[in-house]
Parts: C-alpha cells; sequence; structure tokens
C-alpha cells in the first residue's frame, strides 16, 4: 500500500511520455510571495558562534520556495547530504538537487554524485527543469573516497550535469569551493541563470586560499616574528588581517558578479519571485520534445 501511495505522488509530478512537459497545475500561492523563512534561517545561522559553518538543512529552502511548501523528496534515506526532489513553482514542475550543508557539510561524496546524477539524467528523459542549490566546500577527500572511485563518481555527476537539455539554473546559497564551484551547473558547464545570495562565498579555493593568493606577504610576517623583529601577537593580527581581506575581496559575490560568473545577487525574501518569473521564461523558449542525442552511461 505505501509503494502504490508512492506511485501515485510521483505521477502528480511528471509527464505521461517523454515528448511533453509534466502537467501544469494552477496555484493560488503568488509567485511574488515572499520568502522571509529564508532570510530569518540564515541570519540565525550567521549569528551563531559557528558562522559560516553552520549547519543548514536546505529542505527548508526548498519547502519555503515550492508552491504551498508542498515537494516530494526522492530517495530521502540515501546520501543525506545531497537532497533530490520533486516540486512545483507557479504550478510548474521542478527538480531540484541541493547541498544539505546538515549532513557531512554538503560535501559531495560517491553516493552523492551518483545519486545526484541518476536523478539528472531522469528529469532529462522527462523534460522537467533543474534547480541546482549549491552549499559545499567540494568534494568530499580522502583515501577512501578515492579508492573507491570518487573521481569516476564525479565525473558521472558532471557528464549527467552538461547533458541537461531542460532549463537549469544554479543558486548559490553560500559555500562554493574547489571541483564543485567549477563543476557544478556554472555557466561554463551550461546553466542558464546563475543567482547568489548575499551570503554567498565563492572561490576555487576556501579560506585556505589566502595562503597562496598572499604568500609573499605572509612568509615576510611570519619571517619577522621569526627573527624576533615582531611579536607573535603582531604576527597574529597582521594575518588576521589578511584572511579577512581575503575574504572580503576575493570571497564576496561581488567579486563573482562583476566577473560574469553569476547574473544577478538576490535577497532570501526575493528567491522564489525571481527565480518563478525566469523559469516562466524559460520555459515558454523551451520545447518538450523526446531525448534525441546519445546520454552517457555510467556504472
Amino acid at each position: 500500500v505505501a509503494a502504490l501511495k508512492k506511485v501515485k505522488e510521483i505521477l502528480k509530478y511528471i509527464p505521461s511520455n517523454n515528448s511533453e512537459l509534466a502537467p501544469h497545475q494552477p496555484t493560488s500561492d503568488a509567485v511574488k510571495r515572499e520568502t522571509w523563512d529564508i532570510d530569518i534561517l540564515l541570519k540565525k545561522a550567521f549569528n551563531s558562534p559557528s558562522g559560516f559553518n553552520t549547519p543548514l538543512d536546505v529542505s527548508i529552502i526548498i519547502q519555503e520556495l515550492c508552491d504551498h511548501g508542498d515537494f516530494l523528496e526522492i530517495q530521502p534515506d540515501r546520501a543525506r547530504n545531497t537532497i533530490t526532489a520533486l516540486g512545483r513553482m507557479d504550478g510548474n514542475v521542478i527538480g531540484f538537487v541541493a547541498n544539505n550543508s546538515a549532513v557531512a557539510s554538503g560535501q559531495i561524496d560517491i553516493a552523492a554524485a551518483y545519486k545526484n546524477a541518476r536523478f539528472i539524467r531522469f528529469c532529462n528523459l522527462y523534460n522537467i527543469p533543474v534547480i541546482f542549490m549549491e552549499d559545499t566546500t567540494g568534494f568530499l577527500p580522502g583515501r577512501e573516497q578515492e579508492s573507491m572511485g570518487i573521481v569516476q563518481a564525479g565525473r558521472a555527476m558532471l557528464d549527467a550535469i552538461v547533458d541537461l537539455r531542460t532549463p537549469r539554473f544554479l543558486v548559490i546559497l553560500r559555500n562554493a569551493f574547489g571541483g564543485a564551484y567549477a563543476s557544478y551547473n556554472n555557466y561554463p558547464t551550461g546553466a542558464d541563470f546563475v543567482i547568489a545570495l548575499p551570503s554567498t562565498r565563492a572561490a576555487v579555493m576556501g579560506p585556505a586560499g589566502v595562503e597562496f593568493v598572499y604568500k609573499k606577504k605572509l612568509r615576510a610576517i611570519r619571517a619577522a616574528v621569526k627573527s624576533g623583529d615582531e611579536s607573535a601577537e603582531w604576527g597574529a593580527e597582521q594575518e588576521a588581517i589578511l584572511a579577512k581581506r581575503y575574504e572580503e575581496e576575493l570571497m564576496n559575490p561581488n567579486e563573482a558578479l562583476s566577473l560574469g560568473s553569476i547574473s544577478q545577487i538576490v535577497m532570501p525574501k526575493d528567491l522564489r519571485k525571481v527565480l518563478c518569473e525566469n523559469m516562466s521564461f524559460h520555459l515558454r523558449h523551451y520545447n518538450a520534445e523526446p531525448m534525441q542525442s546519445v546520454q552517457r552511461e555510467f556504472f
């Protein structure tokens, strides 16, 4: 009985065949509804002692975006560090692929990469647009992951993203570092629309990047402390200044905006409105049809 109920729920979100869009469902939930709860959630996180490292349950944000907060999570008990779900925005069916920082900092491991890849391929086959929500420090490192094939799993996810032909958006919620920043449905991989919240920190390297960007200055500071010309307190203060400068100048979303990596910085309360309006535009210009090209396989 539970399985039959689940099938009935899924059938609400997928088209009757692969040559049409999923049925539009009129809704009384206004497109311009302000998502203040996302704003409150982020404020509470950043005002906590752990700041940018505070775990966030991204399903709360998905719930705020969807019509009347209704969505269906796919494979909810597997790879909880990523969430895949089907929902509706302005009556249109949307697939969500989101890093869940509430589990393992949202890092992408082998299980998460394959979970994402399979869901993205499903959306690709059935003409379902996808919204990616990024909040991750990158792929999970370690000997175990490497020996089990994290590179192959990451390639499968990237292939699925590159092959995706439906309208696809990226929302950077907070952290976007490393290989995930370089491959998680950004403009170079074919995204149609990329936006960021003001809380975004985007960089090829995270806070540790200060060691490379300001290498000469840090070397001079540490040499002065080591020789006894300056105190250790002075050295720590100067290093803290450089770390703050790195975050403000290079990890700031305004830097990504100036480089064209994102199109818009959106306030959390306006997130639903911006996504709904842009998705409606892209869906009006999308022709639903069966998959024509070869879709790359993975094992």
